[in-house]
């Protein structure tokens, strides 16, 4: 069972603190001294003007969650995603031989990067791609997995806003003489071949996508019969806490928040339940499909001898609520549970 991170102490902090959090994050190694401590596991106190809620499928919650944005960054001006989510300063390093992690020393460096390697070992695993069609990466910044995927034998375009990286997948690109195509361009361009793909996938990226419904919508017409889309490494959660106390939004967690000070970037979260509405197509809805879903789930949890499921919900999703009570699930906050009878199996010998 998923239980938020622990804080035993239960530290938050205030929006006249965020500056302070910001000059120590960076000062110890990004949160790596024990100076940092007592704040790893902090969060943000939400303003008093904050509204809980809000439908987060409409302007108004939105909004405000541009208000937080720019309380956290420190800035009164409207979010451009062309002027506050550039690259962060890189300097003359060599893209080929050290790019993105690569280029770190500090104590951290190796389990930096064993993080990365891992990520991108089950994204690889779970692709469904093979040689020879068609993968988009969006945000792919140092493109380390699109161009892992190119060397493979995979025919890869990558979108991203930053010249920068798309001038280093470029060079990456002719250095292995790999099909690895670099644009530069807004979540959900589509580049000009105009084919369709076999595997879209965001890499610690979807989160900065601040128009992700409209996003969502231009996936589906660029995905070729049978694709798939994933999202590696993004901050999706069973269920609200403390840093995404809401279905989708700004994460307060502390080292969050004194990154979005430090560089004006859009960090969002979500929650598992509203991502998975999100990406259900409205024309497949009301056709019995999430029957169908949940008692292939409780066949296989029968199988397995499981004794209840759980699932968290919108609390807002009155829909969904009357479909769970429908199904048999009964409410424990927001977590829905239902028992399940205990089978037991027996094997001919």
């Amino acid at each position: 069972v998923w239980r938020p991170p622990p804080s035993p102490q239960d530290v938050w902090f205030e929006e006249a603190d965020i500056e302070r959090l910001r000059e120590l994050f960076f000062s110890t190694l990004s949160g790596q001294g024990p100076a940092w401590q007592p704040y790893c596991d902090a969060h943000l106190r939400l303003p008093s003007w904050f509204q809980h809620g809000l439908d987060p499928w409409e302007p108004a919650y939105r909004e405000q969650q541009l208000r937080l944005w720019q309380l956290i960054a420190g800035i009164d001006q409207p979010y451009d995603p062309d002027v506050h989510e550039m690259e962060a300063p890189w300097g003359d390093g060599d893209v080929v031989r050290s790019p993105s992690y690569y280029v770190r020393r500090d104590p951290g460096a190796l389990v930096h990067a064993s993080d990365h390697w891992l990520g991108t070992g089950m994204l690889l695993k779970h692709a469904g791609v093979k040689p020879g069609e068609r993968a988009l990466e969006y945000g792919a910044g140092f493109g380390q997995t699109a161009l892992t995927m190119a060397r493979l034998g995979v025919r890869v375009d990558t979108v991203d806003i930053s010249a920068t990286f798309c001038a280093a997948v470029r060079k990456q690109a002719d250095f292995y003489g790999v099909d690895l195509q670099a644009h530069q361009a807004h979540f959900g361009f589509h580049p000009p071949h105009g084919e369709p793909y076999q595997l879209i996938f965001f890499y610690e990226a979807f989160h900065h996508c601040l128009d992700f419904q409209a996003l969502v919508a231009k996936l589906r017409r660029m995905l070729a019969p049978g694709g798939r889309v994933i999202l590696a490494g993004e901050p999706i959660l069973p269920q609200q806490y403390a840093a995404i106390p809401y279905p989708w939004g700004l994460r307060l967690h502390s080292e969050t928040v004194a990154v979005v000070r430090q560089t004006h970037w859009l960090e969002l979260g979500f929650t598992e339940a509203f991502i998975m509405e999100l990406f259900v197509r409205p024309s497949a809805r009301r056709q019995g499909l999430g029957r169908a879903l949940f008692e292939a789930i409780q066949t296989e949890a029968d199988r397995r001898d499981c004794e209840s499921i759980s699932l968290n919900m919108n609390a807002a999703n009155a829909i969904g609520r009357a479909f769970y009570d429908r199904m048999g699930y009964r409410s424990e906050s927001e977590i829905r549970t239902k028992m399940l009878k205990r089978i037991v199996r027996v094997e001919r010998p």
